[in-house]
This record gives C-alpha cells, sequence and structure tokens, in this order.
C-alpha cells in the first residue's frame, strides 16, 4: 500500500487500522505514509491489543503524534511483534519508539528493527519508547534518536519484570536525563542479557549518561557491553 496520508491530530488510535482485537495481521507492507494521530498512533496498527498478532509487516514515511507513537504500532498491548520493520522518521512527546511507541503488559517483540529518526520528549527509543512488563529479543536500531527525559538508542526505559535479550543499537542519541546508548531507563527488577551499542554513537546528556544504560536501577545488566562515545555532565559513564 503505498502513499497512506491521514491527517488526524485530535483523534486517538490512528493508523491503517485504529484498533485491533484479537486480530492477526501478515505480510503488509506500507510504502511513503504520512499519519498524524494524536494518542496511539502507527502506520500500520494505532492500538494493537488483546493477544493480536503483526508479523512479516513494515512502513515507511513519518508518523507523528502526541503519545504512544511508533513507526509501526502506537501501542502494543498483551500482543506481538515479529519479523516486521519500520523506516519511518517518528515524531512524538511521550513513549515514542522507531517501530513501536509502548510495548506493554506481556507483549512481545522479536525478530525486527527500525531505522530513520526518532524525536521526543519523554520516554523515547531508536525501537521502543517504553517496555514494560515485556519483552524484545533479536531486534535492533539504527536510528538517530532525541529526546529530554528517558532517551534510548534501542529503548526509553524498561521497567517492571521486562527483558531486552540478543539486541542492539547502533543509534546516535542525545537527552537531558537518562539517556544510554541501548537504554536510558533499566529498572524494576529488569533485564538487559547479550546485547549492545556500538559503532559511531555518540550518547550526549546532563544526568545519568551510559554507553549502555544511563540510569540502573535495581536491575539487571549481563553479557552486554558498548563502545560508544559517551559525553555528559553529572553520573557519566561508557
Amino acid at each position: 500500500i503505498s502513499n497512506l496520508y491521514i491527517n488526524r491530530p485530535t483523534q486517538n488510535h490512528v493508523g491503517l487500522f485504529g484498533l485491533t482485537n484479537s486480530a492477526t495481521i501478515k505480510n503488509i507492507g506500507l510504502e511513503n505514509v504520512k499519519i498524524t494521530g494524536e494518542s496511539g498512533v502507527g502506520a500500520l496498527v494505532g492500538y494493537n491489543t488483546n493477544n493480536s498478532t503483526i508479523s512479516n509487516s513494515y512502513a515507511s514515511g513519518t508518523v507523528s503524534g502526541n503519545d504512544y507513537v511508533g513507526g509501526l504500532v502506537g501501542l502494543n498491548y498483551y500482543s506481538t511483534v515479529s519479523n516486521s520493520y519500520a523506516t519511518v522518521s517518528v515524531n512524538g512527546n511521550n513513549r515514542v519508539g522507531g517501530l513501536v511507541g509502548d510495548n506493554n503488559n506481556n507483549s512481545t517483540i522479536s525478530n525486527s528493527y527500525a531505522t530513520v529518526s526518532v524525536n521526543g520528549n519523554n520516554r523515547v527509543g531508536g525501537l521502543v519508547g517504553l517496555n514494560n512488563n515485556s519483552t524484545i529479543s533479536n531486534s535492533y536500531a539504527t536510528s538517530s534518536v532525541s529526546g529530554n527525559l528517558y532517551v534510548g538508542g534501542l529503548v526509553g526505559v524498561n521497567e517492571i519484570d521486562s527483558t531486552i535479550s540478543n539486541s542492539y543499537a547502533t543509534s546516535s542519541v542525545s537527552g537531558n536525563d537518562c539517556v544510554g546508548g541501548l537504554v536510558g531507563v533499566n529498572e524494576a527488577d529488569s533485564t538487559i542479557s547479550n546485547s549492545y551499542a556500538s559503532g559511531s554513537v555518540t550518547v550526549t546528556g546532563n544526568d545519568y549518561v551510559g554507553g549502555l544504560v544511563g540510569l540502573n536501577y535495581y536491575s539487571t545488566v549481563s553479557n552486554s557491553y558498548a563502545t560508544v562515545s559517551v559525553n555528559g555532565n553529572n553520573r557519566v559513564g561508557g
């Protein structure tokens, strides 16, 4: 599907499919989209919910919104995205990701990636803005990522028993507080394993700035590394 245009800046659940419920979506390509909405905005699905599945699908173009904004899916809730990608410029305010804005409540993202640029304010990631009680595996981001708080090359915030494994970011990342080459904040019994941030990457911020993770709080990082240029003011680590 080419040149899909949706301009609904005050409407929630905006995308080719606004809201899914126990749906199966597969083998769909969206090229050169221009999508604008308020909350729950994605090129393919605005709000993917209730054990819905998206696989072997992709999107390119631009997606803009305020909250829960993703290149492919705005909010992925108790659902799955696999073998999919987005080459989308994404712009939003809160929970903004190159592929998925918010991956929440036992949701899964696997074998997927995002490229191009991601810009937001809070919880901003090259692949996912917020990963909450959910799993990301075998995925990557090569996006330019900029934001204010909780900004990561792959994920802005990884929280509440969430897992990131076998994944990486080669993203240029900039923000103010809690900025990481891979993850901005890893907290609340969450885990990062067998993952890395590498390449021609510069991480810049003011406070809590890390080549791999900006802030690791009550959580675990294992078998992971960063080969990243890091610049910051306070609490800065490779």
